[in-house]
């Protein structure tokens, strides 16, 4: 090998293991690497020593781990929101969570980038965005249940939490509301009232919070005597 030519480990350049072939080497899927990586409880014991054994014998280092060793910051924040231009800006629940970050991450002298993450395209853009280390973390909201993104970021090593979840079983770490007792609430607020003929209007039942509050909702009535 010529000085200064690239090195190249099985196909790879310049030797640098990748997440697929650590999860490849201790026989799990690529997002229990991330999740052993970034310190999730929900992974078994025995799938957390396969990783780790895996990350040492190829000497795997997380991107986040490089972005501490090497001392960048770019002292920004993404705020992600999948949803279309239209409706994030003209619903008040959006225009409250942009200005609540807005003003929690100017309170810690941190800049805040918007992004609106309408089709796969610009899912992909992002995800470039990201891994040329451009933001110290991310915010995700509005996620929906096939959303891959927020397992993507998290395996590039960048800190991310989500506003609600994807389900039940929800590997990122989120920020989430008891939607089921909301709805049961709401259902017992109204009968408590007399109301015998109680209907709901559900949000897109790809999304866990719309799930959640039908769940609800139809156990309040079942609370109550009352048929759906």
């Amino acid at each position: 090998m010529h000085e200064g030519s690239s090195r190249v480990v099985n196909g790879r350049q310049n030797g640098r293991p990748t997440l697929e072939e650590v999860a490849a080497l201790a026989g799990v899927g690529r997002g229990t690497v991330s999740r052993v990586i970034n310190g999730s409880p929900r992974v078994s014991e025995q799938a957390r020593q396969a990783v780790a054994r895996a990350v040492a014998e190829l000497g795997y280092v997380p991107n986040q781990a490089a972005r501490t060793l090497a001392g960048s910051r770019t002292d920004a924040v993404a705020l992600v929101i999948p949803e279309a231009e239209a409706r994030v800006f003209s619903e008040p629940y959006f225009l409250d969570l942009i200005r609540g970050v807005s003003a929690e991450l100017a309170e810690a002298d941190k800049q805040l980038l918007l992004t609106l993450v309408r089709t796969e395209a610009e899912r992909q853009r992002f995800e470039h965005y990201l891994a040329a280390q451009r933001v110290d973390g991310v915010l995700l909201a509005s996620v929906h249940g096939d959303d891959p993104l927020p397992d993507r970021i998290a395996e590039l090593g960048l800190p991310v939490v989500m506003n609600g979840r994807r389900s039940e079983a929800e590997p990122v770490a989120y920020v989430d509301s008891d939607n089921i007792g909301a709805g049961r609430a709401a259902v017992a607020h109204l009968a408590g009232r007399g109301r015998s003929r109680i209907a709901t209007i559900s949000g897109p039942l790809d999304m866990y919070v719309a799930r959640a509050r039908l769940g609800g909702y139809r156990a309040g009535l079942a609370e109550a005597g009352i048929g759906p």
